[in-house]
């Protein structure tokens, strides 16, 4: 697949994921009978159980942050990642809503947080990271989806890793036009080329400790294309130990690869943390469990 000419001026590009399986789309039909679901049944905040809103304004909030650096991520080995927001209480509701399907009506919202992320990730990249870069093109590669997930069409991370891939094309354009150099556009593109090994183990790292979550990522996943000689942004939806991403880093770098960073949705709290966020609700705990009573949480009244 080839991205699309350039536009006037020399901006970045980006292009669809490459070597993605196609996700169809919800018909009319299908989506008028959603609306007349929703008439029926009160819909609730994702995140704190809030009514009358998808997403209420202070859980949106929680996602309004900048790319941090997450500190205990210690299985990546040296790989740079950073998250968006903590794995913890109304992001903890929101993610998992997100990634099973539940709340599909969050698409737009982690579109939306992708594009920021990844601008933002390109805004304050270091001059290491622009060198190694070079003059591209950048691959944002996402964590591979298990063969359930793909059969169900739940490929989240895919779908993030389009919205960073063009959040990091803007981001770099207004980078290059603030340091007024302007032989240096890039290519960004989108490619979802990692696939894990057959008998693994399973997919999914919840309940697992973080040793059994290491051993569950012990051998890397394939890659699909050529990435010799390439630059490579990881990207998934949550980082624990950061297993899955020091595996897919391995993979790309035997395959000839350089791979700069990864980022994230969202971060696990560390183990050490003993501190816990404030949210709309009241506190959480560090497994993610909210704190206080129900009553503390706002409801729909008659």
């Amino acid at each position: 697949m080839h991205p699309p000419p350039p536009p006037s001026g020399g901006a970045p590009r980006t292009a669809p994921a490459v070597l993605a399986p196609l996700i169809p789309t919800a018909s009319g039909g299908t989506r008028r009978l959603s609306e007349a679901v929703r008439l029926m049944l009160p819909v609730s905040c994702a995140g704190c159980g809030r009514w009358d809103v998808a997403l209420c304004s202070d859980c949106r909030d929680l996602l309004a942050g900048e790319p941090t650096v997450v500190e205990h991520a210690d299985a990546a080995g040296a790989l740079d990642v950073m998250a968006m927001a903590a794995y913890a209480g109304p992001v903890r509701r929101m993610v998992l809503g997100w990634k099973n399907g539940a709340r599909e009506d969050l698409a737009a919202s982690m579109e939306e947080l992708g594009i920021r992320a990844g601008r933002l990730w390109a805004r304050s990249s270091s001059d290491k990271t622009r060198a190694a870069i070079g003059s591209g093109p950048l691959l944002v590669v996402p964590a591979p989806s298990g063969w359930a997930r793909r059969i169900r069409g739940r490929l989240v991370a895919a779908a993030f890793a389009d919205a960073v891939a063009r959040g990091a094309a803007v981001g770099w354009s207004e980078a290059r036009e603030e340091a007024r150099d302007s032989d240096r556009s890039l290519e960004v593109l989108s490619a979802d080329l990692l696939r894990r090994p057959r008998f693994a183990g399973g997919a999914h790292q919840t309940g697992r400790t973080a040793r059994q979550r290491r051993a569950n990522r012990t051998r890397p996943p394939r890659v699909l294309a050529p990435v010799t000689g390439l630059a490579v942004l990881l990207v998934d939806d949550v980082v624990t130990t950061g297993a899955t991403l020091g595996g897919c880093a391995r993979a790309l770098h035997d395959a000839g690869a350089r791979v700069i960073g990864a980022l994230a949705v969202a971060a696990a709290p560390s183990p050490a943390r003993k501190q816990h966020p404030v949210v709309p609700g009241g506190p959480v705990s560090a497994s993610g469990d909210q704190c206080g009573s129900a009553a503390s949480v706002p409801r729909r009244t008659a």
